[in-house]
Formats: C-alpha cells, structure tokens, sequence
C-alpha cells in the first residue's frame, strides 16, 4: 500500500477530485496490476477523467488518458472500474482518504496557480452577493414585490442555479409564468395597479366587497377563491402556485383583452 498527496491550489471541489483521480490512475499504472479501481463521490469528476475536449482540467484528463493508454496497450485483461461511493455512508476506505485529504493544511504560494473553473466560480459568487444585496434594498425590490418562502421559513433569493429561485416551482406553463410574474411583481390587471397607473379607471374588486382590488385580498378575501384562499403574509411559493392554478383566472387579463395567439393555460 502506497499514498502520494499533492496540493491543488486554487480550484472547485471538482477540479480537486479530478486531480486526486489523476494522481491514483498514474501511480497505480506504474505497479503490475490487472485492475484498477477508482472510489469516488464525483461521477461527474469519473467522467471527466477520461474526457479529452476543452475544460477547466483539460492537463489532468490528458494525464490520465496518456498513463491508461500505456496500461491498457498489448493488455486486454486489464480494465479500470469507477465506483460511486456517498462521503455520508463513511464507507471505510473512502473515508479515511476522504479525512486524510480534507485534514491536510497547505500554505497557499503568493501567486497560486487558479484553474478556469475556480475563476468562473468566483465571479458567479460575486455577481450573486451583488444581485442578493440589491434584492435586499425595499427601492431595488420594489414596495410591492411579493415574497415568497421556499421553505418553512427561508424567503425565495436570486440565484443563477438550477432554473433560478421562482421557476423552478413554476413549471413549463407559459401562462402560469406570466400570472405569477404579474402577481410577484404586483403589476397585475388589478384594482391597486389600476389606482396608481390609470386612476380613472375602475379600482373595485368584480366581488364587489372590495373598493380596491388588492393582491392580499385576492389571496385571502375575495369570495372567488373561498375554496382555496393563501391567508399566510408571506406564503410558500409551492402554495402561491398552487392558489394560481386553482383560479386560473386570478391575475389574467379577460377573454376580450387576452390575445387570440396565447396558449391555453394546461390543467
């Protein structure tokens, strides 16, 4: 049994991985063995090890594709097994490479190398606390923006991953979006929108119960959505969509002003 560690400098939690997988492949290519097997908690850094094209740890595949093509030459019974193995099962031998690498403290050099995707990631860092900070600022959000939990407690907050914080819960639906887009944004074909846009126009809620048509009477109030109303000050964003799908017709325009080209909203 042998063990080699070897700093990585700056780099995501990915391109570490690779590395560690370059640096088992390698070493294990110089001993007389049939079989190689790699336990890993990164399938997507297995993939990578043996992808050639253009990324961020394009020297690390290299480096392994070129030790595995010696290995593999004139040697048809040899083979190489990636094994997906969680870090919380605290499988025994992942475990301890896992503790021996994460417990391992190295000086940074004045002037580290930095891998493309540890630069990337820290400009998206910077770009979020920028967007998350400016969300945070009632002139920036607006005095009417909607919020949501997306959560028991956690408000919904700008994100760049995954779809975003909102569309995520929202689906495919155009129309969907476009209400709840409206709804959030409190720029909706409402009474309250009308009072400060087009004051001449009409402010009473079609139930007749509200001199002005409010989202929070929408929401709670109006005997349109008795069945299902979101009494909540700041409800979840699963239950804001759900109170929209079962009244399609909160915050869309009517028949006579809604385009002949939208779609239908599905069911």
């Amino acid at each position: 049994m042998s063990s080699s560690k070897a700093p990585v400098e700056r780099a995501t939690a990915l391109d570490a991985e690779l590395f560690a997988i370059r640096l088992g492949v390698v070493k294990a290519t110089f001993f007389d063995v049939k079989r190689i097997v790699i336990i890993t908690d990164s399938l997507t850094a297995a993939r990578r090890a043996v992808d050639t094209s253009v990324h961020s740890d394009q020297a690390h595949s290299l480096a392994i594709v070129q030790a595995l093509r010696g290995f593999f030459t004139n040697h048809s019974d040899r083979s190489i097994h990636f094994w997906d193995c969680f870090s919380k099962a605290q499988w025994s031998l992942h475990f301890l490479a896992h503790e021996d690498a994460t417990s391992t403290k190295i000086a940074a050099r004045r002037y580290p190398a930095t891998l493309l995707d540890a630069l990337q990631s820290k400009s998206a860092v910077v770009c979020l606390d920028a967007w998350r900070t400016s969300f945070a600022c009632p002139s920036s959000q607006g005095r009417y923006f909607l919020p949501l939990k997306g959560g028991i407690k956690n408000l919904l907050q700008p994100s760049y991953a995954k779809g975003g914080g909102w569309l995520p819960f929202i689906g495919k639906s155009v129309t969907l979006c476009a209400r709840a887009t409206r709804a959030i944004l409190n720029h909706a074909p409402i009474g309250e929108f009308r009072q400060h846009f087009f004051p001449a126009e009409c402010t009473q809620c079609p139930c007749g119960h509200c001199q002005v048509e409010t989202c929070r009477h929408i929401f709670a109030n109006c005997h349109r959505s008795a069945h299902f109303p979101l009494t909540d000050l700041v409800p979840t964003v699963k239950d804001f969509v759900k109170f929209l799908k079962e009244h399609p017709s909160a915050f869309a325009f009517s028949s006579q002003d809604r385009p002949s080209s939208e779609p239908p909203e599905p069911p």
